[in-house]
């Protein structure tokens, strides 16, 4: 039987942002960035418990989708996974559903999407599955050059979900625009995954939304910018300045104004100073009730 199977697929690359720096103990951490992980452990408070809690956490949200969603593999190496499968649709699904759970559930993530050729084990083992190939090297290469909790895609992607899937691309088609690198201006493409909650994927058509679905799916972003900007597990993060960066990002992206035509008055850019759960379950009530949201044509 031979080892080996190689095919044209999707492979979307995730990654856990500010680990490096945390394992390595670069990031001068307070009480306040342990607790919410490990006060309920009997760990010692240091980084690489904390890390090791990041990853846990990061990890059991990887195996729950997996276990429900068989259409795509699965494979987790430390702070980063491969999300992969013949089928690109099944790709974007994973890849927007991750992102959105990770930040609800503290974790900061940022990933690189790419269509082309995957190499695999044809069987798992003990050793789990490894994979290769072009369409793995853009991945990786794609996930590392922006800022913030942004997907990348390559420039072939939005066009081989269209032959795979043609109904699929076609609803999904507001969620891949060009996105221009405020450091160097260079232009990519971008899957924006933010834009709706992991409900829209299965049946709504992104160009035909309804005034009402538009402010509520603004209204869920604006929740996930909350989360990054306001709560504890997300601490840690902003102790150095290259921490700062991706998590400003990250809130910049979430709480933009004007996106999918809604205007709104939560245009945040920073985080809080301290951070806590009944902050962000007060802001959250804020978002609901607000009735500023205004929709343009």
């Amino acid at each position: 039987m031979e080892l080996l199977t190689h095919y044209n697929g999707a492979v979307f690359f995730i990654d856990l942002l500010g680990m490096g720096a945390l394992t390595q103990g670069l990031i001068p951490l307070e009480a306040e960035d342990y607790t919410p992980w490990l006060e309920h452990h009997e760990y010692e408070h240091n980084n690489q418990f904390l890390a090791a809690a990041v990853v846990a956490e990061f990890r059991k949200l990887l195996a729950e989708y997996a276990q429900l969603h068989t259409d795509v593999t699965v494979t987790q190496l430390s702070d980063g996974a491969f999300i992969w499968s013949r089928q690109p649709s099944a790709v974007v699904t994973a890849a927007g559903t991750l992102m959105s759970e990770a930040i609800k559930n503290g974790v900061l993530c940022r990933g690189g999407m790419a269509y082309g050729q995957i190499i695999e084990t044809n069987q798992a083992h003990a050793l789990g599955r490894f994979i290769v190939g072009q369409a793995v090297t853009d991945a990786v290469k794609l996930e590392g050059l922006a800022k913030g909790a942004r997907v990348l895609v390559n420039s072939d992607f939005p066009h081989s979900l269209w032959e795979r899937d043609k109904a699929f691309a076609e609803r999904m088609q507001p969620l891949f625009e060009p996105f221009t690198n405020p450091l160097d201006f260079s232009v990519y493409d971008e899957f924006k995954w933010y834009l709706v909650p992991k409900e829209a994927y299965q049946s709504q058509d992104l160009r035909l939304l309804s005034k009402e679905d538009r402010i509520k799916f603004t209204k869920i972003r604006l929740k996930l910018a909350n989360v990054v900007r306001c709560a504890p597990r997300l601490s840690w993060n902003s102790r150095t300045g290259a921490g700062r960066v991706q998590v400003t990002a990250s809130i910049s992206i979430l709480a933009q104004n004007h996106a999918l035509g809604v205007s709104h008055n939560f245009e945040w850019n920073d985080s809080v100073e301290k951070r806590s759960q009944s902050i962000v379950n007060s802001i959250n009530q804020t978002l609901e009730a607000d009735t500023d949201y205004v929709y343009r044509h």
